[in-house]
C-alpha cells in the first residue's frame, strides 16, 4: 500500500504519526520499543493527528535527523532493536519514516527504565507500559518458551483425568487415544509422566475460572439487555460443542425437503462459527483473567477472544493463512485428534466460507480492540426481537427456530409416538449431526443407558441413521 493510502487509513498497531518528533525522546522511544515488541510498524513524521501531511520544517537537515534518531535508540534501548530511516516526498511535503521491524529477542525497553517499568506494547494505535501479563508472554517469547508446554504440578492429574481425556480424544479421532500419546501430546511430563502441563490443565477444564466460554443472546444490536446466556465449563472440547451449539439454538434456520429427507439450511455459514469459537479456544492468551466470549445479537455473532494476535503476526496476514502460535501443544493435540484440520489456515479457510456462503453475505470482520480481538460474522437481515420477550419471558429459542422445530417436532408425533427423552435427543441431532453421545447426556440431562436407549430407538423407527465410522461418522434425519 503507497504512504498516502496508509496515512488516509489512520494510526495503528503499526503506524503512528509525528508531526515533528519531540525533543523529550522517551516520548517517541516508547512506540519504538512497542513496535519491537510486536508486530513491528512506522512512525511518520511530517503528518498531524488529523492525518495532515505538514511536511518535515524547512531547516531540517535530514541526513542529521537521521543520525540523532539512530544514536537515541541505540543509547536508549535494550537488546539491540532493528530498524531503518528513509525520506520521502508527498507533493511538496517532505517526510521521515522510521521503519522498526519485529524482533525476537524480547522483551525490547528503555534501559534507564529497567525491564519491569521500561517494556512497552502496542495496542490498537497506543502505546501502553506492558503489564505482568504481557510481560510474561514477552519474555517467554525471547527464550522460546511456550505457556502452554510449561509443567503445572499445583493442578493434580488423576488417572481419572488421564482416562477422560483418552475416552474423549478417541470419540473425536480416528482411533484409540492412550496416555503414551498424551505423553507424546505434551500433556505429561515429568519422570513418572504424571505431572499435567499448562495445555492438559486447560484441555481438562481444570486451568481456572476463567478458562470456560461464556455465551449470551443479546436484544437489539448491543450489550444492554440479555436475552439468554450460559456459561460453558468443563473440557476444552466440551466447552467448543456447548458454544456452537448455543449458537445454532439462536440463529434463524431453514429446511430443504426432497422427499422423506431434509437440510438444514442456516442463515450464515455454521462451519465458519464452530472454526472460529475453536481459534479463540486455541490461540487465547491463557495468562489473561478474562474468558472467551460468544455473542449473538439481531444483526451478527460476535466472538471475542482474549489478547492480540501473537508475536509478530498481523491480521492481513493472519488472513492469508501464516500462523503463529501462542499454544503449540494445544494446537498439535487437537489436530492430531481431528478438531482442527491445520495450524495455519484457520482464519483464511474462514473467510472463505463467508464470502463463498451466500451472493452478497457480508465478510468475516475482524478487529483488534486493546489486549482483545475480536470476529464478527454479520446476519443477512436483522432479526428484531419484541420488547415484552426480554429475559425471563423468553424461551431459549429464538422464535423462527421455536416455529421451525415446533413444526418438526409436531409432524413427528403426529404419525410417531416419541419419549420426551428421544425428541430431545432428535432435537440435538438435528442441531449438530456429529454430536457424541457424551455431549447428548450432558445437553439433555438424560442418562448414558437413557441415550443409548434412545439413539437405537430412533433407529429402529427409522427417523435417523448413521454414516460413516463408528468414532468420526455423522447423524442423518431420514424420516419427518
Amino acid at each position: 500500500m503507497a504512504l498516502y493510502d496508509e496515512i488516509q487509513e489512520g494510526e495503528s498497531r503499526t503506524l503512528e504519526f509525528k508531526a515533528e518528533l519531540p525533543k523529550d525522546s522517551e516520548k517517541w522511544i516508547k512506540t519504538v520499543v512497542a513496535f519491537a515488541n510486536g508486530a513491528g510498524g512506522k512512525i511518520v513524521v511530517g503528518v498531524n493527528d488529523e492525518r495532515q501531511i505538514v511536511g518535515l520544517s524547512k531547516d531540517t537537515d535530514i541526513f542529521e535527523l537521521k543520525d540523532a534518531i539512530a544514536d537515541t535508540i541505540a543509547q536508549m534501548c535494550e537488546p539491540q532493536i532493528m530498524f531503518d530511516i528513509t525520506a520521502e516526498k508527498i507533493d511538496a511535503a517532505q517526510l521521515l519514516i522510521l521503519r522498526v521491524y519485529p524482533c525476537n529477542a524480547t522483551p525490547y525497553y528503555i534501559k534507564k527504565q529497567g525491564r519491569k517499568n521500561g517494556t512497552y506494547i502496542r495496542l490498537g494505535a497506543t502505546t501502553r507500559p506492558a503489564d505482568w501479563t504481557a510481560l510474561d508472554e514477552l519474555q517467554f517469547r525471547g527464550k522460546r518458551i511456550f505457556y502452554d508446554s510449561l509443567a503445572n504440578p499445583s493442578i493434580k492429574i488423576t488417572n481419572k483425568d488421564i482416562n477422560s481425556l483418552c475416552k474423549e480424544f478417541s470419540e473425536k479421532a480416528d482411533r484409540k487415544i492412550t496416555s503414551k500419546d498424551l505423553i507424546n501430546f505434551g500433556l505429561l511430563v515429568g519422570e513418572d509422566h504424571k505431572t499435567g502441563t499448562n495445555a492438559c490443565a486447560i484441555l481438562l477444564g481444570k486451568h481456572d475460572f476463567t478458562s470456560r466460554i461464556q455465551c449470551a443472546r443479546f436484544k437489539g444490536v448491543d450489550r444492554t439487555f440479555f436475552i439468554d446466556k450460559k456459561e460453558f465449563e468443563g473440557s476444552l472440547c466440551s466447552q467448543i460443542d456447548g458454544a456452537y451449539n448455543f449458537v445454532l439454538t439462536h440463529i434463524n434456520m431453514a429446511l430443504e425437503i426432497s422427499g422423506i429427507a431434509h437440510k438444514e439450511i442456516y442463515e450464515i455459514p455454521v462451519a465458519a462459527i464452530r472454526e472460529l469459537i475453536i481459534n479463540a479456544a486455541v490461540h487465547r492468551n491463557y495468562q489473561m483473567t478474562s474468558s472467551i466470549q460468544v455473542a449473538v445479537y439481531d444483526d451478527r455473532v460476535e466472538i471475542t477472544s482474549p489478547g492480540t494476535l501473537y508475536g509478530s503476526l498481523t491480521i492481513e496476514e493472519a488472513v492469508d493463512g501464516h500462523s503463529a502460535l501462542r499454544n503449540p501443544v494445544l494446537a498439535r493435540t487437537l489436530e492430531k485428534i481431528g478438531v482442527t484440520e491445520g495450524w495455519g489456515s484457520g482464519l483464511k479457510r474462514i473467510t472463505r466460507l463467508c464470502k463463498d456462503y451466500a451472493p452478497g453475505f457480508r465478510p468475516l470482520e475482524i478487529k483488534e480492540l486493546g489486549d482483545i480481538i475480536r470476529f464478527n460474522i454479520y446476519r443477512p437481515q436483522a432479526v428484531s426481537v419484541p420488547d415484552d420477550t426480554i429475559n425471563d419471558k423468553v424461551p431459549n429459542n429464538d422464535t423462527i427456530n421455536d416455529t421451525i422445530n415446533d413444526t418438526i417436532n409436531d409432524t413427528i408425533n403426529d404419525t410417531i409416538n416419541l419419549s420426551d427423552s428421544e425428541l430431545k435427543i432428535l432435537n440435538q441431532i438435528k442441531n449438530d449431526c456429529k454430536i457424541t453421545r457424551e455431549t447428548l447426556i450432558a445437553n439433555t440431562g438424560c442418562s448414558d443407558s437413557t441415550v443409548a436407549r434412545g439413539l437405537k430407538s430412533l433407529q429402529q423407527k427409522g427417523i435417523i441413521s448413521r454414516e460413516g465410522a463408528k468414532k468420526n461418522g455423522s447423524w442423518v434425519v431420514t424420516k419427518l
